[in-house]
């Protein structure tokens, strides 16, 4: 195990102040590889059993996948907020993004909002343990899988390099060794255009009226208008940037907001995590941020700092009270693996498949006894369990099972030529191996900005059957 890595666990334990603002994949990652636990995994973020909001890291995608939890999000809206708080593109959800989902108690999510951490300039290469600057905030790349953490997902790029634009995707954590936060990577994606503003996330040290030192190595300052009142040292905020106020000192944000995790009063919420702070006395424990009160009735303490937990939680004013307490005990309970689910046309040579933007290297010996005696062409749909093995790499599939009967919600994919098309009508036809395809999009589809040139031109699509129609998700030139 990284030397690094079992460094900031063991710092957590020590510390009681800095350490919760952490996911549960990161916590329990550092838990399990540097001895403790029980062997228990969890995956990193939030997860709802009723009317609430799930944050986290995607893991997979049947709709999409966050902490083991899968959320219909056929009619979801996706959103990324901008300096003026605004979403003007919408944005793709792509493996390892840091999501917060508002969905209702059936799991069906209304909105799915991107939070990425940092996007900017890279300031140096990454070091030979993976370790780059950006905005002056320390971040950690993960080279390898293993049993307790996935590779770090890099989308257009193989290492961060000295002058890259990049945006960060992870969870924040507490480095013993360096004495301030970290940004553990979960996906960074090479842009196509310098961001201005810079967009930074980072955990607060302390606040000064309206300027904020932020916990980094140079205690980097920043300025705001109308700083939110509850802002305080350890919180986590994320702020824009003008790129040329950046030679000044503090910083002066455009705007800036505060990025923990809320909740709304009697919202309940499922979280699986690690505790990271407890007052016996009080019969309290922090988890994600959050102070949490236990109930009176039970006879024994609180959960240990560094115990797994699977809490549901209410908040009852400016109080965030448990209702129920249980330390995980199964190595089973959740996991590192990626899942994805969808149907395609069976390949002619399926050692390698492309599912939901996806590429998975498989086995013959990871292929279910159900893929036996599909033909080239075939309309399958695929449950998939993979595992993101480095950097820039394609899924390694652990277990691929297939079936001829396609659920009625599952996601589509097909290629094909484009051969009729109405931007009036938001409709257009696609002519596939199997046929020609109808189909339709909304505001909600992903489109290539020159969708008027693709006409008699290759693509891929991903679409739904909705309400007897074929809906589009996504729309990908050849």
């Amino acid at each position: 195990m990284n030397t690094l890595i079992c460094n900031l666990f063991q710092g957590m334990a020590r510390s009681r102040v800095r350490p919760w603002r952490i996911s549960a994949l990161a916590l329990s990652a550092l838990l399990v590889a540097c001895g403790g636990g029980g062997g228990t995994l969890l995956s990193g973020g939030v997860g709802s059993g009723g009317s609430g909001v799930a944050e986290g890291s995607v893991s997979g995608f049947g709709s999409v996948i966050v902490a083991g939890v899968e959320y219909d999000d056929t009619n979801a809206t996706v959103v990324v907020e901008d300096a003026q708080g605004q979403s003007n593109n919408t944005p793709e959800v792509k493996l390892g993004q840091r999501v917060r989902i508002q969905h209702s108690n059936t799991g069906v999510a209304d909105t799915i909002q991107l939070l990425p951490q940092l996007r900017g300039t890279a300031s140096g290469a990454q070091d030979s343990q993976g370790v780059f600057r950006l905005l002056g905030q320390t971040v950690q790349t993960i080279a390898l899988s293993d049993a307790q953490k996935s590779a770090t997902v890099m989308d257009g790029l193989s290492a961060v390099a000295a002058g890259d634009e990049i945006e960060v995707h992870g969870n924040w954590v507490f480095d013993s060794t360096r004495n301030h936060a970290i940004l553990i990577a979960t996906r960074i994606e090479k842009l196509a255009v310098a961001a201005d503003p810079v967009m930074v996330s980072a955990v607060v040290r302390a606040r000064s009226g309206n300027v904020l030192t932020l916990d980094d190595a140079q205690g980097q300052t920043l300025q705001a208008a109308n700083l939110p009142a509850n802002l305080s040292a350890q919180s986590l905020i994320t702020a824009w940037v003008p790129r040329n106020a950046l030679s000044t000192s503090p910083w002066a944000a455009v705007r800036l907001v505060d990025s923990s995790p809320s909740l709304s009063d009697n919202q309940h919420l499922v979280l699986n995590t690690q505790v990271s702070e407890r007052d016996v006395a009080q019969g309290e424990i922090r988890v994600q941020g959050m102070l949490v009160k236990l109930a009176n009735d039970t006879n024994s303490p609180p959960p240990a700092v560094g115990a797994i937990v699977q809490m549901e939680i209410v908040r009852e004013g400016n109080t965030f009270k448990a209702i129920t307490v249980t330390q995980r005990q199964s190595s089973a309970d959740f996991g590192g693996t990626v899942e994805l689910k969808g149907s395609i046309l069976w390949p002619a040579n399926p050692a390698q498949l492309s599912l939901r933007g996806n590429i998975v290297n498989v086995s013959n010996n990871t292929l279910g006894s159900s893929c036996a005696g599909l033909r080239t062409n075939d309309s399958v749909y695929l449950e998939i369990k993979a595992q993101a093995v480095a950097p820039n790499q394609p899924l390694r599939a652990t277990s691929v099972s297939c079936s001829l009967q396609i659920p009625s919600n599952s996601v589509m994919e097909a290629s094909g030529t484009l051969t009729q098309l109405s931007t009036l009508n938001k409709t257009m036809q696609v002519r596939t191996q199997n046929g020609t395809l109808n189909l339709v999009w909304n505001g909600a589809t992903l489109l290539p900005p020159n969708l008027n040139t693709l006409l008699n031109h290759s693509l891929e699509v991903e679409y739904q059957a909705v309400n007897g129609e074929n809906r589009l998700r996504k729309v990908k030139p050849d």
